[in-house]
């Protein structure tokens, strides 16, 4: 029997909490969406899956993070918090895009793979940064097949 569940991923500036953005590219790239983030910036980030499926490992661009599962009141969902940090990420040239990858490890060994596609501002810079939406969360639709450790992503939300 298939195995549904949500993943939410939220990414928040560490410092003071604001919202990053995403704009819509339309078919200019590879993917419709664009994150914008500062280079040399700690995100804090928070994943929430429901229902409950458990995290084991949340790796962004090669480095895995470290995940604090939070306590909540509601049980039918699962919620960890952590932070990476962009030190070291090189500056977005214009017209350019960073496809950043993201690998949630879950206890079963089921692995959903996902990429954020990204232009990265200096630390500094809040116009253009600041241009589009707020991303408040990304949502994953996921399914997993029995007897298979690979999480399809039946839809990917914006939101």
């Amino acid at each position: 029997m298939a195995i549904f569940f949500k993943v939410w991923l939220s990414i928040r500036r560490k410092e003071d909490e604001k919202p990053i953005y995403q704009k819509q590219d339309g078919q200019r790239f590879i993917q419709p969406h664009t994150t914008k983030l500062n280079v040399n910036t700690t995100y804090a980030v928070k994943v929430v899956i429901r229902p409950p499926v458990k995290l084991m490992e949340l790796v962004i661009q090669g480095e895995s993070i470290e995940l604090e599962e939070l306590t909540t009141e509601d049980e039918d969902c699962i919620t960890y918090s952590s932070h990476f940090n962009t030190s070291g990420y090189d500056l977005s040239r214009r017209q350019k895009r960073k496809d950043v990858p993201l690998v949630f490890l879950f206890e079963g060994g089921h692995t959903l793979i996902a990429t954020l596609q990204c232009k990265f501002y200096s630390e500094n810079e809040v116009e253009h940064c600041h241009w589009g939406q707020t991303l408040t969360w990304l949502e994953y639709e996921c399914k997993v097949e029995d007897g298979s450790s690979h999480v399809d992503v039946l839809r990917e939300k914006y939101l």
